[in-house]
């Protein structure tokens, strides 16, 4: 949420407070990340059309987040987030008529929801047996201190934060989950319905209420986000196609068996896994796994715009191809986007492992080294995945289920090495116009400049950077040759193998080639995706690759 309005042009409240919104659509997580996202979408409901915003104003725009908040739960439960956003709230109606100063009226309000958050255990059984407060609850405190922190002309990072002095235990872990078939809901699913707009939230609630319990539904401008309890996860995922709009699953986790991995790592040391945006992840893996992305920059003359964030796929590949456009460049992030990404994966974690695209494509790894002995909070590793695209994403993803399972940062990269020996990467590009102005063709120079009308197989070398493999006449000779190549990388024998395509605007090309791998190597687990921007600059529209990686 925070690289949505980092650099926005237009600072109007409302337009702060949509963005915002937005992006807490997509972001949130779990019930308390569902509900705070509700928070924002009334909050900005509420400033709709103010450039600026008097403490009455606010005061308005928090009644009506609060009041979207206690509508988007089918059950409300006092005691959790609800409780201290209604009560911090309320302080905050009874002071706005006659305050004049901003930064004192935040701190009542946050003094009111410290207050609130103090008394959840009384409200609330399970969090007095296990002797914590509503971590939800806690997570909406910890955001007005860092509004009280930036009004005191503070950076966020230096609010003095309640849960890192608190040394809270493990509620999850600390909590009895009920072990017999009558007991709660077993899994914990999030799905996304697409629509422009999307269905109704009550239509959404009436088709799968039936089905669950822990209800909420985010509805923002071009997705709705469904978040349930339930015992059915492919009758919901149903339910919810059969309205008729596009369903993506997010989600489905066995809180059961989630429970028992917690009490077995209650007491192991958290890791949380940062990354940049050439990993070409979807949207739905990154929120799944809490993966935090730091975005790459690029820059149409003297228009800088963050990859994924200011700019779509769709939008940069329009650009490339106008030639009343300039050239665009590519810059890796700023120390600063690096420091407030450590920061931020930092707060819930003891150790963050970042894993960045090759070090011999773009100096983005040792950016982030610098910035990782910087953080003071946890422990910061930046390791080279000596990959890029997806090939990094990869790792991405291997390096969260394994933090996810209480291995440390030693055990995860050790597994990554491993791994890297069984994955791979095969590319190629349309036109080597933009392959040879980036200036990142290596050992595949001379290659290159001998292929005249031939199109290029390319892959990558122990260290990462690009290599030439083979050279072929004709699209359909070129995805054949493709498949037979992998047919020598692929290991036979394997676990798991995940596969994946990502192209620059070419989306039939990449579809073409995911049915064909499907049928030739039967992935656990197929990935099609756009390539991010700064990675399309260099190779140019009609670029595509092939990825994978067997365990």
């Amino acid at each position: 949420m925070a690289d949505a309005v980092d650099g926005l042009q237009d600072p109007s409240a409302s337009r702060v407070a949509s963005r915002l919104a937005d992006a807490g659509v997509l972001a949130a997580r779990g019930n308390s990340g569902m509900m705070m996202s509700h928070f924002f979408l009334g909050f900005a409901e509420g400033l709709d059309g103010r450039d600026r915003a008097t403490p009455r104003d606010l005061a308005g725009a928090m009644r009506r987040a609060s009041d979207s908040l206690y509508q988007a739960v089918e059950q409300p439960i006092e005691g959790t987030i609800l409780t201290v956003v209604r009560e911090s709230i309320e302080e905050v109606e009874r002071l706005s008529p006659t305050a004049d100063d901003l930064g004192a009226l935040a701190r009542q309000m946050l003094a009111a929801a410290s207050r609130s958050l103090e008394r959840t255990p009384e409200l609330l059984p399970i969090l007095r047996e296990a002797n914590v407060v509503d971590a939800g609850a806690l997570g909406f405190v910890r955001f007005l201190e860092g509004i009280v922190a930036l009004t005191n002309g503070e950076s966020v990072s230096a609010a003095k934060v309640m849960a890192a002095s608190l040394e809270l235990p493990d509620a999850v872990a600390a909590a009895r989950y009920p072990e017999s078939e009558d007991g709660r809901f077993r899994y914990c699913t999030e799905f996304i319905v697409h629509g422009s707009p999307p269905p109704e939230r009550r239509e959404l609630t009436e088709a799968i209420a039936a089905l669950g319990n822990s209800l909420i539904v985010t509805r923002g401008g071009s997705v709705a986000k469904v978040h349930i309890h339930t015992d059915e996860p492919a009758r919901v995922e149903q339910a919810l196609s059969d309205i008729g709009a596009p369903v993506d699953r997010v989600k489905i986790e066995d809180m059961r068996a989630q429970h028992r991995r917690r009490q077995r790592a209650s007491r192991a040391a958290r890791v949380a896994i940062v990354t940049d945006s050439t990993c070409n992840l979807p949207a739905d893996k990154v929120i799944e796994h809490d993966i935090t992305i730091v975005p790459m920059t690029i820059m149409f003359g003297d228009e800088a715009l963050l990859d994924q964030v200011d700019i779509s796929h769709e939008e940069f590949v329009e650009r490339l191809e106008d030639p009343a456009e300039p050239q665009p460049t590519t810059s890796q992030p700023s120390p600063a986007q690096f420091d407030g990404s450590f920061a931020r994966a930092a707060e819930h974690a003891d150790h963050v492992l970042g894993l960045f695209v090759a070090g011999a494509l773009s100096g983005t790894l040792g950016q982030a080294q610098a910035a990782a002995s910087r953080v003071q909070q946890a422990s910061v590793r930046a390791e080279d995945s000596r990959s890029a695209s997806l090939g990094l994403g990869f790792q991405v993803l291997r390096a969260a289920e394994l933090a996810r399972e209480g291995y440390g940062v030693d055990e995860i990269t050790a597994e990554l090495e491993r791994i890297r020996a069984s994955s791979g990467l095969l590319l190629t590009v349309d036109t080597l116009k933009y392959l040879k102005q980036s200036g990142r063709v290596g050992k595949a120079k001379a290659f290159l400049g001998g292929l005249l009308d031939l199109k290029p197989v390319l892959s990558v070398d122990v260290d990462g950077a690009l290599v030439p493999v083979d050279r072929v006449r004709g699209r359909a000779a070129l995805q054949e040759r493709v498949i037979d190549l992998l047919k020598g990388m692929v290991p036979a024998e394997r676990s798991r193998l995940r596969m994946g395509v990502a192209h620059v605007g070419c989306r039939g090309v990449a579809d073409e080639m995911t049915r064909v791998l499907e049928d030739e190597f039967r992935p656990d687990e197929m990935l099609v995706s756009p390539a991010a921007a700064v990675i399309a600059a260099h190779l140019g529209p009609g670029a595509w690759g092939v990825f994978y990686q067997a365990e």
